[in-house]
């Protein structure tokens, strides 16, 4: 099964997404958080800081690891944190968990998404605690 490593940007209670190639062959025009694929011989954590240097020519200063999700793909998403804000030439944003729920987004983001809608603050249970 592949596995595919992602970040959750956060900025205030935003968070980013950027929206695929629409020519793109997989998930064309989906919403998705940014990441990639992980190659063989790397970590999870490896591949997520290989594909946003790549992809947004951001440096991680923190990547926090939540729950693995799987389905068509093996997901491993981590909160990640950056004081560089992302770079892309594809279209992206900044949203809510409310403004992610009227995007099309690959199916297995959405306990991701479920869960981000949850957290109204810092007082609230850690993301991981929140995916089922």
């Amino acid at each position: 099964m592949k596995a595919v490593a992602i970040g959750l940007l956060r900025h205030g209670n935003r968070w980013f997404l950027q929206r695929r190639d629409p020519s793109n062959p997989v998930l064309p025009g989906l919403w998705e958080f940014p990441g990639g694929k992980v190659e063989e011989g790397e970590t999870p954590e490896s591949a997520l800081m290989r594909e946003l240097r790549e992809e947004l020519g951001v440096s991680l200063h923190f990547a926090e690891p939540m729950p693995t999700l799987e389905g068509a793909v093996r997901l491993h998403p981590f909160l990640v944190r950056s004081d560089v804000a992302p770079r892309t030439d594809l279209a992206w944003g900044w949203f809510t968990a409310a403004d992610m729920l009227h995007l099309p987004v690959p199916p297995l983001n959405l306990p991701l998404i479920a869960a981000l809608a949850r957290i109204a603050d810092e007082s609230q249970p850690p993301l991981a605690d929140l995916i089922t």
